[in-house]
């Protein structure tokens, strides 16, 4: 039997070796793409595992702080913790630090954010004119932010009079903070007293006139009348400048205290409004998780102890609130000081009560006198880079979380209506300045304020840290808070981004805008018992989140899993909290739609970067999964292709076989004869293979394992028999009739043909069998391409739809084109293995069809429709069939996948009619002489 096999493969050394070539090549792209991404999935754990941390493991909240949306999705939106106030006790932190296997439990309470003045110098005296003695100038303020899109006029102007006459200030008397103002002015060593009876304010500068008259400069004073902080009534000022003969200029009424500046320049101090977002920390725990004290920049850095308490007012004593304050405002906002003059006799003012003022100042025409710009990060290091930077507590504001409508996967943050008047006032002023106009803008936060200290409860700034410096941790894995960056978006689509100028979208000093600022002021948990009133829900309950890190966490491996299970576990079960697994989260872009503003910013279409958890597990969960499937792919297209190659081996051999039927051989024998030839070449093609793929794999950079390539010669062997079993049985079946019987049986009624689609139609139906093998052939390889490429989106959309799983696509992709270019081929080559023996068998009639008329050109229009016929039927079977595997194994059919298929069986087609121009050439090179004189 071994001679006879070796002799029948030295006969027929064609059919041997285009079967070693094929058997070889299955063999080799086996072992190569099984060794790729066994390669891919070492690269996508080290990915995995050289990003999977950041700044903490495990994320502890308050019950039920888990939106519907982030149940739904797993994902978690940016600076979350910037609409989280309270709900975790002290003494909850406090156990769930001491347990077995936290390494680090770092709270934080968000405390609201507080409204304060920065503060911009406007020179006007350019702007004044010396000839007159009384002149009235109007300052306006119009507030830009959002990348230029919104534009707004602040209602409340300053009015600025400027008098050559003499301005007598209202007497001053010590007291423990400083200087008080009281009834009455020194004029000459007495005490003179004047009706102010129409001011707001009772101590107003007064203007003594050329005559001799006294009379009071009324302020525009909103807290003394209460009037509406967002509301040009509450919000405009009057401020004197007394123009005197040496050319100095005393102003009053421009600063956080209203004391006259002396100066050489009329100088206008004009208050910005904004908000800075208070939370307070635990220094030793903080510094631990992200290094904070590391991040300082000037001055000292927090410690535990409790705030300062010295004596004040008489009844109040006063609270210095330790602070850390940010260097970066990471707030993107600018404003345009317009400067104009009143086109009024300035002389009228004097007397005037504060009422006619504010009822007729603002309807005056101005004359334009110019303009200055300034930005807000340089009015912020103004302020807060000075050493006695320091706010007063009383009320803060708090603002709910965006509240996002049902529907498509772009999100739709709603709109809130802002009940703005009782946010924002206060029974008690201490010094707090008016709202940022631009809390007029559409809100998608509700906007609360909380209970009023009634108390002299100070901030004084310790230190200030940069955010930049705080430290760093991958940005494939990042998770909210971390870094106490703003949460920054981008246009997601190319009108949006052509309208925010090709810049990120950052938040500005509006606490109820979609944007949220992190933390810019950073106190300790000992000021939480004099920053929070008693009666406030958030006083029992101070902390927002504990955000632990877990002990011996060294990657994606088992063991570190399990540690971070477990202690979450413990944290759940003993405090009732919600619980996250934040270890090996990513950012997850996603869209939002955000409404227009009402001050000109049109609608945008944003992406911002979201926080999905458990990414880099899911990640290398389906980077197993992925494997598996390739690998199977693979075999299985080894095994359709050594099963087409028998087959035709056997189709073209049954006339020999036939004569060993009769010469007595049996259908037993007769099958061993088909496997052991087959064994044979797959036996010669395997040890090729392992011989020849660790040396490839080397040059390409692939880890090859030895277990691979000694399991690839019995497995091979293996999967070659089973393909060719069945060509064997049928084989057997072969009796000394075959010797007679024709490799194409006629049918059963001869009909006309009458075009060469029909012919070629008919020609592929004539042996049914080999044109399911070729149609199954290349559907496995058009299955494989839909399959492949959904796989991959699929791979990048749910399990790595992060900036985690995006890196980790780069490192896979050659393996998946690799994968698909394979069995794609192999399934093209067999198509056209078919097409090859299927012209081989009716050469003759080939023959004839030329010596009837013939050209060349219409026999390879026959046999070039023969292959797309088989390619269409493989091409539409292969992507009906990958997109039913999407759909099975993803568990839905994505948007997307079916014009995959489609384009997917075009390819298929074309693929098909080029594997077809070899037996073209074989049908024009027939010896038309020979083959006609043999029938």
């Amino acid at each position: 039997m071994l001679a006879l096999i070796t002799q029948q493969l030295r006969r027929r050394s064609a059919r041997a070796v285009t079967l070693l070539a094929g058997v070889l090549v299955a063999s080799m792209g086996f072992v190569l793409l099984t060794g790729s991404v066994d390669t891919s999935r070492l690269r996508v754990q080290a990915t995995a595992d050289a990003n999977f941390r950041a700044a903490y493991d495990i994320l502890v909240r308050p019950v039920d702080a888990t939106s519907e949306l982030e149940a739904q999705a797993g994902e978690v939106r940016p600076n979350f913790l910037s609409a989280q106030f309270g709900g975790i006790t002290l003494e909850e932190w406090e156990r769930i630090a001491a347990l077995d296997g936290v390494e680090v439990a770092a709270p934080i309470a968000m405390l609201g954010y507080h409204r304060t003045d920065l503060w911009i110098d406007v020179d006007i005296t350019e702007s004044l004119d010396p000839a007159l003695d009384q002149q009235l100038l109007r300052l306006d303020r119009t507030w830009t932010a959002d990348r230029g899109l919104t534009q707004a006029l602040d209602p409340g102007p300053d009015f600025v009079y400027v008098t050559k006459n003499r301005v007598l200030e209202p007497r001053k008397v010590p007291f423990s903070d400083g200087v008080m103002l009281e009834d009455g002015y020194l004029l000459d060593g007495e005490v003179l007293r004047i009706d102010t009876g129409g001011c707001q304010d009772s101590r107003p500068a007064a203007e003594i006139l050329p005559l001799g008259d006294v009379l009071p400069l009324c302020r525009l004073d909103h807290y003394a009348h209460r009037a509406d902080p967002l509301t040009s009534e509450g919000r405009d000022r009057l401020i004197v400048v007394e123009w005197r003969e040496d050319g100095s200029f005393s102003t009053t009424g421009t600063g956080e205290v209203d004391h006259p500046k002396v100066g050489e320049r009329a100088v206008i101090r004009i208050p910005w409004p904004t908000t800075l977002l208070a939370a307070a920390i635990d220094p030793a725990s903080e510094a631990a998780l992200v290094g904070l004290d590391s991040a300082m920049v000037k001055g000292d850095y927090l410690t535990a102890d409790p705030p300062q308490v010295t004596d004040g007012h008489p009844g109040m004593d006063r609270v210095d609130i330790p602070m850390l304050v940010s260097s970066q405002p990471q707030t993107e906002e600018s404003v345009r000081v317009d400067v104009g003059r009143l086109t009024m006799d300035a002389a009228d003012l004097p007397g005037r009560t504060s009422a006619d003022m504010e009822q007729q100042l603002p309807q005056v025409p101005v004359e334009s006198l110019g303009s200055e710009i300034r930005d807000y990060a340089t009015a912020y290091a103004g302020v807060v880079e000075r050493d006695d930077f320091g706010v007063w507590f009383n009320r803060l504001q708090q603002a709910d979380p965006p509240v996002y409508r049902p529907g498509t996967d772009v999100l739709r943050p709603g709109t809130t209506d802002q009940n703005t008047r009782n946010s924002w006032t206060t029974e008690v002023f201490l010094g707090e300045g008016v709202p940022p106009w631009l809390t007029r803008d559409t809100g998608f936060r509700q906007l609360y304020g909380t209970t009023e200290l009634l108390a002299s409860v100070g901030g004084n700034a310790v230190g200030t840290f940069d955010p930049g410096n705080v430290q760093e941790f991958s940005e494939l894995s990042e998770v909210p808070l971390e870094s106490y960056r703003p949460a920054a978006a981008s246009g997601a689509d190319e009108r949006s981004r052509e309208l925010l100028g090709e810049r990120p979208w950052l938040p500005n000093s509006n606490p109820t805008g979609y944007l949220a600022t992190p933390p810019q002021l950073l106190t300790n948990l000992a000021s939480l018992d004099y920053l929070l009133h008693p009666a406030s829900p958030q006083a029992a309950a101070p902390l927002s989140a504990v955000r632990v890190r877990v002990e011996g966490v060294t990657g994606l491996d088992d063991a570190s899993q399990e540690r971070v299970r477990q202690v979450a576990e413990r944290i759940a079960t003993g405090t009732g909290l919600t619980v996250d697994i934040t270890v090996g989260s990513s950012p997850a872009p996603r869209q939002v739609e955000v409404a227009a503003g009402q001050f000109g910013r049109p609608d945008l279409l944003i992406e911002e970067h979201w926080t999905r958890k458990g990414a880099a597990v899911t990640l290398v969960q389906e980077a197993d999964r992925k494997s598996v499937l390739l690998s199977g792919l693979v075999l299985l297209v080894c095994a359709l292709f050594t099963g087409n190659l028998v087959a035709a081996s056997v189709r073209t051999r049954r006339a020999e076989l036939g004569m060993l039927a009769c010469l007595g051989w049996s259908g037993r024998r007769l099958a061993a004869l088909v496997l052991g030839e087959v064994a044979a070449v797959a036996a010669t093609a395997a040890v090729l293979a392992a011989v020849l793929a660790p040396s490839l794999a080397g040059l390409t950079g692939l880890t090859v394992r030895p277990a691979l390539v000694l399991l690839t010669v019995p497995l091979v062997v293996a999967l070659a028999l089973l393909a060719a079993l069945g060509p064997a049985l049928r084989a057997a079946r072969i009796g000394p009739a075959g010797v007679l019987r024709p490799p194409v049986l006629a049918g059963r009624r001869a009909r006309a043909r009458r075009s060469v689609a029909a012919l070629a139609l008919a020609n592929v139906t004539r042996v049914p069998v080999r044109a399911a093998l070729a149609v199954l052939s290349l559907a496995v390889g058009i299955a494989a391409l839909t399959f492949v490429t959904a796989v991959l989106w699929h791979f990048q959309g749910a399990a790595a739809g992060t900036l985690l799983g995006a890196a980790v696509t780069l490192e896979i992709r050659a393996v998946d084109i690799a994968a698909v270019a394979l069995t794609v081929l192999l399934g093209a080559f067999a198509l056209a293995d078919v097409l090859y023996v299927g012209m081989r068998e009716r050469d003759a009639e080939l023959a004839v069809l030329r010596a009837t008329g013939w050209s060349d050109r219409a026999l390879t229009r026959l046999v070039l429709a023969e292959g797309a016929l088989l390619g269409a039927a493989g091409a539409i079977l292969g992507a009906a069939a990958g997109a039913g595997l999407v759909a099975w194994v993803v568990g839905a059919l994505p948007t997307g996948v079916l014009a995959t298929a489609l384009g997917a069986a075009a390819g298929g087609v074309g693929l098909a009619m080029a594997a077809s121009l070899f037996p073209v050439r074989l049908v024009r090179g027939l010896p038309l002489a020979a083959l006609l004189s043999r029938q």
